[in-house]
């Protein structure tokens, strides 16, 4: 069986520890150790900084695992995607949620960093493909959304002669859209990843579970982050939206409303110092999908991070 190899998630390499007075050590090629990237924050969220490894503790399907290194990753390139829900629930509020994207990524985006937004309506579409500007960002969605992205929805005709052909995904296919912005755009990038979702948590539709949603940005080794708004069709509560986020190891945020510090700090803090635990996993369970538990003992503390890693079959 091999292992995942993609930084953070999985590690072969020297990495050398940004804020502590030891290097992190280096392993060797044939040596397999689990790295997951976590935030630690207090009651009011702020990320702490100072926790030292015997503080830790990592389940690995249950099984509490020896924690072998610990250190801080500190200011890797950030690759973020905005997810904006077009779709009829949302329509009223497009043009908020075209300047909440625009505002935060030029809050946001540093030297080295990119970023892409996609819609979703009744088909997922490309509004800005990756880039390091925010002006470019800006350029880009100064028009309508592009091309296609990801798998197209099959057309189904209804039986009405003269009816233009309706998308099989519905209304609003949220979960293809995070599906296939992990898949395709987040899993090949190295550094500090993740996905921001403006939307009401309404899917319409999808060929894509929740479930698969979740899988997809685990693998990627990205967070997920979400503005949930209220639907326009009446809907005021959509768990699923927050399961995946939860999966993600990410949090939710109040409509800004102008006010975009809370939520650029609070991700600022969580994917540009992260601290790094290096764990080696279970070899005798031979399971391809492990759920992952890390905690941390200081009273008043928290952990975020992801919820399950993956090793892929030889």
């Amino acid at each position: 069986m091999n292992l995942w190899i993609q930084h953070p998630a999985w590690l072969t390499v020297a990495l050398a520890a940004a804020g502590y007075s030891q290097i992190a050590p280096a392993f060797r090629s044939n040596v397999e150790v689990v790295a997951i990237p976590c935030a630690v924050v207090d009651e009011r969220g702020a990320s702490v900084s100072g926790i030292q490894r015997e503080e830790f503790s990592v389940f690995d399907n249950g099984v509490r695992r020896i924690i072998e290194n610990l250190w801080v990753d500190t200011d890797a390139p950030l690759t973020l995607g905005v997810i904006i829900d077009a779709s009829e629930s949302q329509r009223d509020q497009l043009e908020d949620h075209r300047r909440t994207a625009l505002a935060l990524l030029d809050r946001i985006l540093r030297p080295g960093d990119q970023a892409f937004v996609i819609s979703v309506d009744t088909e997922v579409r490309l509004w800005a493909d990756l880039t390091t500007t925010s002006r470019e960002v800006q350029e880009q969605m100064a028009g309508r959304p592009g091309a296609l992205f990801g798998e197209p929805c099959p057309n189904t005709r209804q039986s009405t002669p003269g009816l233009k052909p309706v998308p099989v995904c519905g209304s609003s296919p949220l979960w293809n859209a995070v599906y296939d912005a992990a898949r395709l755009k987040l899993r090949s990038i190295t550094g500090s990843k993740a996905l921001l979702i403006l939307t009401d948590g309404f899917d319409s539709g999808s060929t894509h579970t929740w479930h698969q949603a979740a899988d997809e940005l685990h693998k990627a080794d990205a967070a997920a982050y979400a503005i949930p708004y209220p639907s326009g069709l009446g809907g005021k509560f959509a768990p699923d939206l927050y399961r995946v986020v939860n999966e993600a190891g990410g949090t939710t945020f109040s409509a800004p409303r102008g006010d975009y510090g809370p939520i650029v700090a609070r991700i600022e803090a969580d994917l540009r110092q992260r601290y790094v635990i290096g764990f080696r996993p279970e070899k005798l369970n031979r399971k391809l999908r492990h759920d992952v538990r890390v905690e941390v003992s200081r009273p008043g503390l928290s952990v975020r991070a992801r919820k399950v890693y993956f090793e892929v079959p030889q």
